[in-house]
C-alpha cells in the first residue's frame, strides 16, 4: 500500500503535537528546582511555559469548535507533569480532529470585552504551530543553560522519528 500524504496543514499539526509530547516527556525527568528554572528572554519557568503551551492550545480548539477541552486539575493549583501530559494528549487529539474536520477557511467569530472579530480558522492553526515552536524553544534554551540535553524537536527530529511518513531513504554517498 502506498502512503498518501495528508494535507500539509494536518502534518504540521501532527508535528506540533509530537514536538509538545517530546518536550513534556523530557521535562517529566526534571526536578522541581529545574522545572522552576528560567532564562532571560524566555516566557518564564519551564513549568509555567509548559502550562502556557497546553492551555493556549486548548483555547484554540475551543475558539474553533465551541468546546474547549478541560483538564482534570485547576490551572492555578499545583499539578503534576503526569497530569499535564495526560491533558496535553487530549488537547493534541482535539487539535488534530479540528484540523481534519474544520475547513481552513471556516470563519471563527469571537466576542470579548466589547470587541468582535471574525477570521479564518487557519489563523488558529498557524498560531498553534508558531506559538508551540516559540515556547518549546524557550524551554530548550533553559534546559541548555542548565547543561541538560535537549530533545530534538525540529523538523529533522520529526523526520527521523517518522521515516515512513516521509519515505525516508538513508544511505552513504
Amino acid at each position: 500500500m502506498t502512503y498518501q500524504p495528508e494535507p500539509t496543514l494536518v502534518e504540521l499539526i501532527r508535528y506540533n503535537n509530537w514536538a509538545n509530547a517530546q518536550i513534556i516527556a523530557a521535562c517529566r525527568q526534571l526536578t522541581d528546582e529545574q522545572l522552576a528554572a528560567t532564562a532571560p528572554g524566555t516566557y518564564g519557568t519551564i513549568r509555567d511555559t509548559l502550562r502556557h503551551i497546553v492551555h493556549a492550545e486548548a483555547d484554540y480548539v475551543g475558539r474553533m469548535t465551541g468546546k474547549r477541552p478541560q483538564p482534570s486539575f485547576k490551572w492555578d493549583d499545583p499539578f503534576t507533569l503526569a497530569d499535564l501530559a495526560a491533558f496535553a494528549e487530549r488537547v493534541a487529539a482535539a487539535l488534530l480532529d479540528a484540523v481534519q474536520r474544520i475547513p481552513p477557511t471556516q470563519m471563527v467569530h469571537e466576542e470579548e470585552g466589547g470587541l468582535t472579530m471574525d477570521y479564518q480558522a487557519r489563523h488558529l492553526f498557524i498560531q498553534a504551530i508558531n506559538h508551540g515552536i516559540e515556547h518549546r524553544t524557550n524551554i530548550t534554551t533553559i534546559l541548555a543553560g542548565l547543561g541538560i540535553a535537549t530533545p530534538e524537536v525540529d523538523g529533522w527530529g520529526y523526520l527521523f522519528a517518522h521515516p515512513d511518513r516521509f519515505a525516508l531513504k538513508e544511505g552513504r554517498l
